[in-house]
């Protein structure tokens, strides 16, 4: 006789397998750079480059969708400076203040 798992385990056991070969797929198809779009039509400074593999010690989840919705969305260096978007780690604690920064480690033409 051999043993059968209950139908719990085999839907738990189906949901994990689905997970462990999807996750992989959606990081691969996360861009590398991404431009953020400005708020105004603007020739300098450059839009704002973020780059998702220099920020890969944090995960998707830490930013999306609580700091950044997955859809293009503009803010100012005002927002920042007050916690939003960017400034949400660039805080001087968790990562280097946006403020102390230079302008060409966002804003180069890439």
């Amino acid at each position: 006789m051999s043993f059968v798992p209950p139908r719990r385990w085999r839907w738990q056991a189906g949901l994990c397998a689905l997970l462990l070969f999807t996750t992989p797929i959606f990081a691969v198809n996360a861009p590398q750079d991404v431009r953020l779009p400005p708020l105004k039509e603007r020739t300098t400074p450059a839009p704002a480059l973020f780059s998702h593999w220099g920020h890969n010690s944090q995960h998707c989840y830490g930013c999306h969708p609580s700091v950044f919705p997955q859809s293009p969305l503009g803010f100012t260096h005002q927002d920042m400076q007050e916690g939003r978007a960017c400034g949400s780690c660039h805080d001087g604690q968790a990562a280097k203040a946006v403020r102390t920064m230079s302008c060409e480690a966002c804003h180069a033409p890439r």
